[in-house]
Order: C-alpha cells, then sequence, then structure tokens
C-alpha cells in the first residue's frame, strides 16, 4: 500500500506468512546514514544495546508506546538495494508508523542516546565531536545537512565511565522526570539541551517544527523526531519517568523480595505505574506470539509433544536474557501444552550486577 502523502513517500508491506510489517522508502539516505549512525553508537560501548532495550519496553509497558496492530519488533537496517538507496524498516514496537500521539522507537532511541552523551563522564560522544573523527572517506552531505561521521567504531576514544546500567538506567529516568520538554530542544548535535529557535516564517515551511517535546534528528537539523507527540502524552511520558526514578531508589528495586513480590527490573518493566510497596502478580511473564496456522513449516503444536522448534524459542529468549539484558535465566517446570492451565517457561531475575542501586 503506498502512502504518497508520508514525509517520505513509502511502501507499506506485509508478510502475510510472519506477520512481518514494513516500509519500503527509495532514495532516502538520510535513513541508510541514520541507520549506520545507530549502529555506530551501539558498538561504540556495550551497555547501550541493554539500554536502548530497556526503555524501548518500559515505555512500551507503560502505554507511552503502542502496538498499533504491529508485531514488528525493530526498526531494521536500511539497504541500498539495485544501486540506488532503499530504506527498508520493519515497523517498530513502539509507534509503528510514527503517527499519533505516541512516541516511537526512532525517539525512544535517540533520547537514550542523548541521555548517554550528557553523563560526566560521557559515554557516547556528541555528533558534533564524531564529525571532527571523521576522515575523508566518511564525509556525507545529504540534502544539504551534513551527515559525516567515522564509519568504523575504532575511530572513537573510548569512554572513561564507569557507570553500571543499573544506575545509568535510574539516572535516565531521574533526568527525563524533571525536564523542560516544551521549553528545550534536545540536541545530540550538540549533546546538551538547546534554547527554542524562532519560529519559521509560515510561507517558507521550514525550520524545525516545535511542540510539547522537541527533539532534534542528529543530522536532518530541521525535523523534530517527536513532533506527533502532543501535550497530553509528553506530560505521562515525564510523570512516569518521575514514578521510575522514584521506585528505582527504593529498596524493593534493590533488593528481592521476602514476600515473593515482583522486585528490581521485573517489576519495573511490568505494565502500569511502578511505586515502592504496590502489590503485584510476583512474576514476570514474556508473551511469544507464535502463529499456529499456514503450511507445515509452520511454528505449531505436535500430537502430544512439541515439536524442535519450542527449544530453539526458548533458547534463543534465554539469550536475549542472559546474553544481551545480562539477567540471570533459571529452569522451571515443563510448560504445558494448550488448554491447561499457563505457566512461566521459567523465572528470570536480574543479575547481581543488574540490581545494584545507585
Amino acid at each position: 500500500r503506498a502512502v504518497p502523502t508520508a514525509r517520505r513517500p513509502v511502501v507499506k508491506f506485509c508478510h502475510k506468512q510472519s506477520g512481518l510489517v514494513g516500509d519500503i522508502s527509495v532514495d532516502n539516505r538520510l535513513a541508510l546514514l541514520n541507520t549506520q549512525f545507530l549502529r555506530l553508537c551501539a558498538e561504540a560501548d556495550e551497555r547501550v544495546r541493554p539500554l536502548v532495550y530497556a526503555a524501548r519496553l518500559w515505555a512500551k509497558q507503560q502505554g507511552l508506546a503502542g502496538e498499533g496492530g504491529q508485531r514488528c519488533s525493530r526498526r531494521g537496517p536500511a539497504r541500498p538495494v539495485g544501486g540506488r538507496s532503499a530504506a527498508l524498516t520493519p515497523s517498530p514496537p513502539g509507534n509503528p508508523s510514527g503517527g499519533g500521539p505516541l512516541l516511537n522507537n526512532y525517539a525512544l532511541t535517540l533520547l537514550v542516546l542523548f541521555f548517554l552523551q550528557t553523563r560526566d563522564p560521557p559515554v557516547l560522544p556528541t555528533v558534533a565531536r564524531l564529525r571532527d573523527l571523521a576522515g575523508d572517506e566518511d564525509r556525507a552531505v545529504v540534502g544539504g545537512w551534513d551527515c559525516s561521521f567515522p564509519r568504523d567504531v575504532a575511530s572513537l576514544e573510548p569512554s572513561t565511565n564507569t557507570e553500571s546500567l543499573c544506575s545509568l538506567l535510574a539516572d535516565f529516568f531521574h533526568v527525563f522526570g524533571d525536564f523542560d520538554f516544551p521549553g528545550k530542544v534536545i540536541s545530540l548535535r550538540e549533546g546538551r539541551a538547546l534554547p527554542l529557535p524562532p519560529p519559521a516564517a509560515p510561507e517558507t515551511g521550514e525550520g524545525l517544527k516545535l511542540g510539547p517535546l522537541n527533539l532534534q534528528d542528529p543530522f536532518e537539523l530541521s525535523h523534530n523526531v517527536a513532533a506527533n507527540v502532543n501535550e497530553k502524552t509528553a506530560s505521562r511520558f515525564e510523570r512516569c519517568c518521575r514514578d521510575a526514578a522514584k521506585y528505582c531508589r527504593s529498596l524493593q528495586y534493590r533488593r528481592k523480595s521476602s514476600k515473593g513480590r515482583a522486585w528490581g527490573l521485573t517489576r519495573l518493566f511490568q505494565p502500569g505505574a511502578v511505586e515502592p510497596g504496590a502489590a503485584s502478580a510476583g512474576a514476570f511473564l514474556i508473551s511469544i506470539p507464535l502463529d499456529t496456522t499456514g503450511s507445515s513449516q509452520q511454528l505449531c503444536w505436535e500430537s502430544g509433544s512439541r515439536g524442535p522448534w519450542f527449544g530453539e524459542v526458548c533458547a534463543a529468549v534465554a539469550f536475549v536474557l542472559r546474553d544481551v539484558l545480562k539477567c540471570s535465566c533459571v529452569a522451571g517446570k515443563p510448560p504445558r501444552a494448550p488448554g491447561e492451565e499457563s505457566g512461566l517457561l521459567g523465572d528470570s531475575v536480574p543479575s547481581e550486577e543488574l540490581p545494584t542501586g545507585p
């Protein structure tokens, strides 16, 4: 389905077998460079990926980023096709199309990167600093915008910041729980909050579109990545950050509950407001949508047992929890077949490295 009225004209598609949805755009070099920039940041420090994943999941559970009926899990890489620049981007589970009042995953990712730029010492360099580090082969100007930055992570200076993931996550909520979103422009190029620019003349149609949350694209400086966010969502984001920051200072976040309540990251990632001492289900359930209709290659239940795919799915989930999010995974009771009372595949609690409070 073509969407010619989009900011960047796209064709939306859906892969019927997997339910994967995405967008295809052509001659969008900025999307290619944005993807390479995000990859560079992820490779620059091992804390970037888990912190971005945590912020995205938290925002989704708080209703700050909606499903929108989509099943994609991440913003895919842009790839050159047939000698031209084409961006193939599966819609994120945040706000897939970027429309409506909710945050999308790209905006959430940029908020995390900006936060890491502002640490003392910084975890990530500013875009202006990356431009200074770029070699001749890294120079790029697209549509008049300077998109120069090193493509090789070895060109970056290692960060001397030693803060733990737990401390960074807690401070992320603290910083944005008391941030002047409507009165400032979040600039990844400068690595600081800038004063609002003068409004652009209506007849020109140029300049940054200001709103309740002003998040400047790292390269296309006239693009407010969060321009779709309304005042209600921006206010809720700030309030949810304050609640999460308060929870991260509580003992419930740092110590395992003696009463069997959810604690640490488990409680933080549950839907609804996080308040110290609030009652909870005591377990963190991760839903994995598996299509049980389709061809013989489908993921389906076999008579009296599960197929080999089931172990592969469990291993994949364990890999994400253990190796990406740095959680410890404890084997639980064997899961039950459909129709039986549902149970947990296993309990996962943050390792000792994560529950350490700031």
